[in-house]
Protein backbone atom coordinates (compact mmCIF):
# COMPACT_ATOMS: atom_id res chain seq x y z
CA UNK A 1 0.00 0.00 0.00
CA UNK A 2 2.69 2.55 0.77
CA UNK A 3 3.74 2.24 -2.86
CA UNK A 4 0.17 3.54 -4.02
CA UNK A 5 1.51 6.78 -2.94
CA UNK A 6 5.05 6.52 -3.55
CA UNK A 7 6.51 6.81 0.23
CA UNK A 8 8.47 3.44 1.39
CA UNK A 9 7.56 1.77 4.61
CA UNK A 10 10.08 3.31 7.00
CA UNK A 11 9.22 6.87 6.19
CA UNK A 12 5.69 6.22 7.16
CA UNK A 13 6.88 4.27 10.05
CA UNK A 14 8.58 7.79 10.82
CA UNK A 15 6.32 10.09 10.08
CA UNK A 16 3.54 8.29 12.25
CA UNK A 17 6.51 8.39 15.09
CA UNK A 18 6.63 12.26 14.64
CA UNK A 19 3.41 12.78 14.69
CA UNK A 20 1.91 10.38 17.66
CA UNK A 21 5.11 9.76 19.60
CA UNK A 22 3.98 5.80 19.06
CA UNK A 23 5.99 3.11 16.81
CA UNK A 24 3.45 1.48 15.11
CA UNK A 25 3.97 -1.73 16.83
CA UNK A 26 3.55 0.23 20.33
CA UNK A 27 0.44 2.42 18.81
CA UNK A 28 -1.22 -0.99 18.12
CA UNK A 29 -0.63 -2.81 20.91
CA UNK A 30 -1.88 -0.05 23.30
CA UNK A 31 -5.26 -0.16 20.69
CA UNK A 32 -5.47 -4.08 21.46
CA UNK A 33 -5.02 -3.81 24.94
CA UNK A 34 -7.62 -1.19 25.25
CA UNK A 35 -10.08 -3.36 23.50
CA UNK A 36 -8.80 -6.34 25.61
CA UNK A 37 -9.80 -4.18 28.82
CA UNK A 38 -13.50 -3.32 27.28
CA UNK A 39 -14.11 -7.29 26.74
CA UNK A 40 -12.94 -7.58 30.47
CA UNK A 41 -14.75 -5.28 31.62
CA UNK A 42 -17.96 -5.76 29.47
CA UNK A 43 -18.32 -9.66 28.44
CA UNK A 44 -17.38 -12.97 30.61
CA UNK A 45 -14.79 -13.87 27.45
CA UNK A 46 -12.30 -15.99 28.89
CA UNK A 47 -9.22 -14.60 28.61
CA UNK A 48 -7.85 -16.96 25.52
CA UNK A 49 -11.09 -16.09 23.70
CA UNK A 50 -9.99 -12.03 24.11
CA UNK A 51 -6.52 -13.06 23.22
CA UNK A 52 -7.61 -14.68 19.86
CA UNK A 53 -10.36 -11.95 19.29
CA UNK A 54 -7.52 -9.49 19.18
CA UNK A 55 -5.31 -11.66 16.85
CA UNK A 56 -3.08 -13.79 19.31
CA UNK A 57 -1.67 -17.44 18.63
CA UNK A 58 -0.62 -17.42 22.01
CA UNK A 59 -2.47 -16.59 25.33
CA UNK A 60 0.41 -16.47 27.53
CA UNK A 61 2.22 -13.87 25.12
CA UNK A 62 -1.15 -12.04 25.17
CA UNK A 63 -1.20 -11.79 29.03
CA UNK A 64 2.71 -10.75 29.09
CA UNK A 65 2.11 -8.21 26.67
CA UNK A 66 -1.38 -6.56 28.62
CA UNK A 67 0.82 -6.64 32.02
CA UNK A 68 3.57 -5.31 30.50
CA UNK A 69 0.94 -2.38 29.61
CA UNK A 70 -1.37 -2.59 32.50
CA UNK A 71 1.26 -3.31 35.67
CA UNK A 72 -1.55 -6.42 36.23
CA UNK A 73 -2.46 -9.80 34.66
CA UNK A 74 -5.83 -10.19 32.43
CA UNK A 75 -7.21 -11.82 35.11
CA UNK A 76 -5.83 -9.77 38.17
CA UNK A 77 -7.49 -7.25 36.08
CA UNK A 78 -11.00 -8.55 35.35
CA UNK A 79 -11.22 -9.84 39.25
CA UNK A 80 -10.16 -6.16 40.50
CA UNK A 81 -12.91 -4.64 38.04
CA UNK A 82 -15.70 -6.94 38.67
CA UNK A 83 -15.04 -5.88 42.58
CA UNK A 84 -16.73 -2.22 41.61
Amino acid sequence: MPRTFNLSTSYLQTLFKKRTGYSLIHFFNLKKTQKACEYLNYTDLSIKEISVKLGFKDPLYFSRLFKNYMGVSPKAYKKSHNQK
